[in-house]
């Protein structure tokens, strides 16, 4: 975990490079053997120092800062707010390729606010753009009631699940026209694993803005990395439904990992 982070630029450039673990067979008993497709790790995974704005809720300074906040990450403790956006609850379960849930893995997610900024210092380019379609302003900033990062812990049944808001798009290579969709980033540490890392995509007729959250899934060069089984990368696409109850949005994000 404690690896250089690539930079920006370099990261950007090897993203459609990146592999994913590849699948054979679909027949039931088959199902976990699928593993979760591997993304980047990207360039704004949190580490002391990186933040622009510290966002700290366990205040024990020893505690990597990555660890250091809940599975809610909508609100921020001790500030009057609420993050803006689209509200989303995201379930799944971590299990091996041989169905067995795994239990006590930590779960790490850091994601791009409502309007695409990470909370990161090396977030600096393209603070405002255009939409590639409407041409409105985007300015993306800083929530300061947004979280930006969370943790959770899988239960006995390896469980678990975060409370957040439907990231926004950002420009990732304007040269390219590249626009990186909302996605999250996912983090995985079990005892007897290797750290595993992914990302979870997005789609849903109840989704704000969903017909172009799919034109951008469909273009991302990380999505739609041709090492990537189409298996995989549906799996990688989160589903989300409106819960009547409570009027936002959930998703189900199982993750399938190998030793």
């Amino acid at each position: 975990m404690e690896k250089k982070p690539l930079s920006r630029r370099k990261f950007f450039q090897a993203g459609a490079g990146v592999t994913g673990a590849l699948i054979a067979g679909k027949s039931f008993a088959q199902i976990c053997a699928d593993t979760t497709a591997a993304q980047p790790l990207g360039p704004f995974f949190p580490r002391a120092g990186t933040p622009e704005t510290p966002v700290r809720e366990d205040s024990d300074p020893t505690t990597p800062i990555y660890l250091a906040n809940d599975s809610d990450l909508t609100y921020v403790k001790g500030k009057n707010g609420v993050a803006t956006g689209q509200i989303v609850h995201v379930t799944g379960m971590i299990t091996d390729k041989n169905c067995n849930p795994i239990p006590d893995a930590t779960i790490i997610i850091w994601q791009a606010s409502a309007n695409g900024r990470y909370n990161h210092q090396s977030d600096a380019q393209n603070t405002t753009f255009r939409h590639p379609e409407t041409r409105k302003i985007i300015k993306r900033e800083i929530d300061p009631f947004f979280q930006y990062w969370g943790r959770s812990l899988s239960d006995a049944e390896g469980k678990y699940k975060f409370k957040t808001i439907i990231p926004g798009f950002y420009p990732a290579n304007l040269e390219r026209g590249w626009y990186r969709p909302p996605h999250i980033h996912v983090l995985v540490s079990a005892t007897g694993f290797p750290q595993f890392v992914t990302q979870m995509y997005f789609k849903g007729e109840q989704l704000l803005d969903n017909a172009w959250i799919q034109k951008l899934n469909a273009k991302d060069l990380l999505l739609q990395n041709p090492r990537i089984t189409k298996e995989q990368r549906e799996k990688l696409v989160v589903d989300c439904q409106i819960d009547s109850a409570t009027n936002e949005l959930h998703g189900t994000f199982d993750i399938t990992i190998e030793a």
